[in-house]
Order: structure tokens, then C-alpha cells, then sequence
């Protein structure tokens, strides 16, 4: 309408399109997504990300900026990932690129003097390699900014003076996946829980050898006080007649009788010299005892010599014939498996070991002395009887500990190393596995009853403190994909754990959160009311 603009205000107009009608494009872009619907416009539109990600061919690089905020926005949303990444395979075949983002690094690499677009570039890596859950794909990720050089970039960019730009590149390097790390932090691992299991296995051995060695140096030392009471027997009966004997040769007013009968001194000397040797074994025996195993020996009360049996008569002890000693007190009957041992009033009976053939849990605890079962049920247990009645058998299969070295009767037949049990196949983390297993061992219900429960709400079957343990229990993302991946390889559930199992079933309950949820409200609908009605 008015008049006609002149020739050269036509030619700049044109030069200031061509240059900035991209950037308007993104700013118009940018002013769209600032609003859900016309976010879901963007996202929806086939071409649209693609063409966003195009604009990163260009001389600006303010504008490069801004189109890299946009894209991290994008992918930040749910689906947005795979939306970038095919934006940028795209990208790779448009550019002609032998590698993904390879445009990109070369941009980064040379355009240090424009920190926002450094800043933005550096924002836009961390939130595609790192906003992923899969290990695995991080890593997989990972590996292409590397091999395109970006951590050597990184090391020689860390001291840089922008604030903002330390923050991005610390918060890289701090995120990084280190595989070789992680590997040898997995051997190391295995190695310590192979050495532990060697351990235990080597302490169980050596707990049992213990008890053996504790269990046959009682009986030694029982054995050495019977012989001992009965050496200190023999020597009262020696004295008595001794004093007999020279009573009598001392009033015949000749040389005493003891002159011509020798024995009653030999034995005397004999005995006496076997009791004194009694007592010294003894004594060794405790004293080693302690300096190997650092601890008091298994003590037995003390034996005080019997009271001297009442003189015969003095004819009856001057008939003995020439030569002849006393008759010894008879030896203490010996019991099988077990020994008695007669103190005073009292018999003790030192128990020998029952061998079992599979190694059992060792009781911590502190045995009895012989002296303290007096009165006890110990005291009047019979072993043998014991033994009759229990299916012995069948009780060591039950109580059995885990490690288990070969039979007692084969020990001598078959090699030391004996095949592991196979275990069950487990995918779930082992403390998140274990705490399931506690949970739903405190229900009490089978998998199946727990899932129909969760069907039909049923409260009953399922009470609401239980519903919330539960609801801590949902299967994660990468757990549902693991167990799904086992399932479609149609290897057998039998060989899955327990816990793994039911996690399988678990996922399979359609909309099991917003079920749990559900749940749970119903629940404590009557006591949230009655907290709120006031």
C-alpha cells in the first residue's frame, strides 16, 4: 500500500531470512513445547525430532545450543530415549557419519571458545549415556563417546574456568561405568566367598577334631584315675600287712620275719613307685592339654585313698604263705561305650563320641566336668537306649550342615573334593531375594493364593500390613525383563529359586501396582476416616 521498498532494502531482508529462519524455527519450537499439548504434538509428529536434530548443521552455535536443550528435553520424557537415538541414526545416515554423534563430538572438540554450546553439548551427553537403567546398554553407550574421544577431552577440559562446565563433566566422570573395575571387583568377590566357604569347612573340621581330641583325653584321664585308685588299694593292703609282719618278727626276740619274706616290701616299693608314676603322667597330660588348646582341662574330682580295710586277726595274716602277697582289689568293670568310674559313692560315666556319617551343627556351648553331672539328667541318660528309639539315619539327613566332606566310611576310599549340590538358578538380587523370602515366609501362603488374593482385593487372605511389606516387593524393570527373557528361552522353572518363582507369577498380575495400591487404601480407609473425622 505504500510505496515500494527500494532494491537494497529487498537484498538485506532476504540475506537476514536465510540466515536466521532456522533459529526462528527452533525458538518457535522451543515456544510450542513450553506446553504439554503442544509437547505431544512434537513427540507425536514423524519428521519432527528428526528435523530438530538436523539443525545441528549450523555455523551458530548459540543456536546449537538451543537445539541440544531441546533434544535433552525430549529425552528425558517416558519414550524419548529411542526417539533421540533414531533421531540420530538419521542423523548418521543424512551426514554421511561412519559413527553415531560423531558430528556432534566434532562440534565439541573445536567450539571451546562458545561455552553455553559447550555446556549444553556436555548436558545433552550426560543425560543419554546415563539416564538409562540397562547396565548393560549404558555401557554399550558409553563405548561410543569413548571411542570417539571424549574422555581424553574430558581429562584435558576438567580445569576449566566455567563453573557450570566443571559441574557437567565432573557429574560424566563420576557416572562412568569402570568394566574392568567391576570385572575384577567380580573376581575378587568370588575368590573371598570360595575362600570363606574354605574356611568354614576347614573350622567345621577343625571343631570336630577338637571335640575328638577333648573327648579321648577324658577318657585317658579316667582310665589313668582308675588305675590310679586301684594302685592306691593295692598299697593299703601292702602297708596292712607290713605292719602285720613286722609286728610279729619284732616279738620273737630273733631276727625279724620280714627278712625272709621279701615280697610284701617288693610290692610295697613297686606300688608306690607305679603311683608316684600314675600321678606324673597325669600331671604331664593337663599341662599339655593347656598349652595346646590354651584352656583347663577336663577335670576329675581328686581321689582320696580309701580307708584301710580292718585288720584281720594276726593268725589269719601270719598263715599267708611264704613268698605270697594279698590278693589285689579286683579290677573296676569296664562299660562299653561308655567308662566307669568310681569316686567315693558316686560312679561317673565318660560318654565316647557317637560317629555320625554326615558332619552335624556344632552346639556352642561349654561341656560339663564329670564332677557336675551329679544330679543332672546326664547323669541318668543312657546313650544305648537313646540309640534304639532314634532313626538315626533319617536325623542326620534332616540336621546335616551344608558343607559336607565324604562319608566316614568312604573317607579312605574317595578324594577329598566332593561335587557341590546345584543350586537353584536365581535372578533377583541376593539380599532383595532373601528379605522376600522372609516376607512370604510370614504369610504363610502359597504363590497362587497371594496373586488370586490380589485379583479380587481379598483383604481376608491378604491383610493390609502384609499387602504394604508387599508392595516393597514390586518387580523392578530390569527384573521383569530377566525373568520374562528366562521364561521365553523355555528353560525349566523347576530350577529357579523359590523367590524367583514367585516374583515370575508375581509380575504377571495385570496393573499389579495400581492393585496394591488399591488395596492398601481399602485397608486403612476406616482408620485414616477416624483419624481425619476429628
Amino acid at each position: 500500500y505504500g510505496t515500494l521498498p527500494s532494491r537494497r532494502a529487498l537484498k538485506n531482508s532476504r540475506l537476514v531470512s536465510q540466515k536466521d529462519d532456522v533459529h526462528l524455527c527452533i525458538m518457535c519450537l522451543r515456544a510450542i513445547m513450553n506446553y504439554q499439548y503442544g509437547f505431544n504434538l512434537v513427540m507425536s509428529h514423524p519428521h519432527a525430532v528428526n528435523e530438530i536434530a538436523l539443525s545441528l548443521n549450523n555455523k551458530n552455535s548459540r543456536m546449537k545450543a538451543l537445539v541440544l536443550e531441546l533434544l535433552a528435553a525430549v529425552c528425558l520424557v517416558r519414550g524419548g530415549h529411542e526417539i533421540i537415538l533414531a533421531a540420530f541414526d538419521n542423523f548418521k545416515e543424512v551426514c554421511k557419519e561412519k559413527h553415531r554423534f560423531e558430528r556432534l563430538m566434532e562440534y565439541f572438540r573445536n567450539e571451546d571458545s562458545s561455552i553455553d554450546f559447550m555446556v549444553a553439548c556436555m548436558q545433552f551427553i550426560n543425560i543419554v549415556v546415563h539416564s538409562v537403567e540397562d547396565m548393560n546398554f549404558r555401557v554399550h553407550l558409553q563405548y561410543e563417546f569413548t571411542k570417539l574421544g571424549l574422555e581424553e577431552f574430558l581429562q584435558k577440559s576438567r580445569h576449566t574456568e566455567s563453573e557450570k562446565l566443571q559441574v557437567q563433566i565432573q557429574a560424566y566422570l563420576d557416572n562412568v561405568f569402570d568394566v574392568g573395575g567391576l570385572l575384577e571387583d567380580a573376581e575378587t568377590k568370588n575368590v573371598a566367598l570360595e575362600k570363606v566357604e574354605e574356611l568354614e569347612e576347614h573350622l567345621s573340621h577343625l571343631t570336630e577334631k577338637l571335640l575328638d581330641l577333648e573327648n579321648e583325653n577324658m577318657m585317658r584321664v579316667a582310665e589313668l584315675e582308675k588305675q590310679l585308685l586301684q594302685r592306691e588299694k593295692e598299697l593299703e593292703v601292702v602297708k596292712v600287712c607290713w605292719g602285720a609282719v613286722g609286728a610279729v618278727g619284732s616279738g620273737e626276740g630273733s631276727r625279724p620275719l620280714w627278712a625272709d619274706a621279701r615280697c610284701p616290701q617288693e610290692t610295697y616299693e613297686h606300688t608306690s613307685h607305679q603311683v608316684h608314676t600314675l600321678r606324673r603322667m597325669i600331671k604331664e597330660k593337663d599341662e599339655a592339654f593347656r598349652r595346646h588348646y590354651g584352656s583347663e582341662p577336663p577335670s576329675l574330682p581328686s581321689a582320696e585313698p580309701a580307708p584301710p580295710p580292718p585288720a584281720e586277726p594276726m593268725e589269719e595274716t601270719l598263715r599267708l604263705p611264704p613268698g605270697k602277697c594279698p590278693p589285689a582289689a579286683p579290677p573296676l568293670p569296664g562299660a562299653s561305650p561308655s567308662i566307669a568310674l568310681t569316686v567315693g559313692l558316686s560312679a561317673i560315666r565318660i560318654k565316647k563320641p557317637i560317629k555320625t556319617k554326615f558332619r552335624l551343627p556344632v552346639f556352642n556351648w561349654t561341656a560339663l566336668k564329670p564332677s557336675q553331672i551329679s544330679g543332672t539328667v546326664f547323669s541318668e541318660l543312657d546313650d544305648e537306649r537313646v540309640l534304639e528309639d532314634l532313626d538315626l539315619e533319617r536325623f542326620e539327613e534332616l540336621f546335616k550342615t551344608k558343607a559336607q566332606g565324604p562319608a566316614l566310611d568312604l573317607v579312605c576310599a574317595k578324594s577329598k573334593a566332593a561335587q557341590k549340590v546345584a543350586t537353584k538358578v536365581t535372578l533377583l538380587e541376593a539380599n532383595r531375594a532373601k528379605n522376600l523370602a522372609i516376607t512370604l515366609r510370614k504369610a504363610g501362603r502359597s504363590a497362587d493364593e497371594i496373586c488370586r488374593a490380589i485379583h479380587t482385593f481379598d483383604l481376608a487372605t491378604l491383610p493390609v500390613d502384609f499387602v504394604e511389606c508387599l508392595m516393597r516387593f514390586l518387580p523392578t524393570e530390569a527384573e521383569a525383563k530377566a525373568l520374562r527373557q528366562y521364561e521365553r528361552e523355555r528353560k525349566p522353572l523347576e530350577e529357579l529359586a523359590d523367590e524367583d518363582r514367585f516374583m515370575l507369577q508375581f509380575s504377571k498380575v495385570e496393573r499389579l501396582p495400581q492393585r496394591m495400591a488399591i488395596m492398601a487404601f481399602l485397608g486403612n480407609f476406616a482408620e485414616n476416616i477416624q483419624m481425619l473425622t476429628p
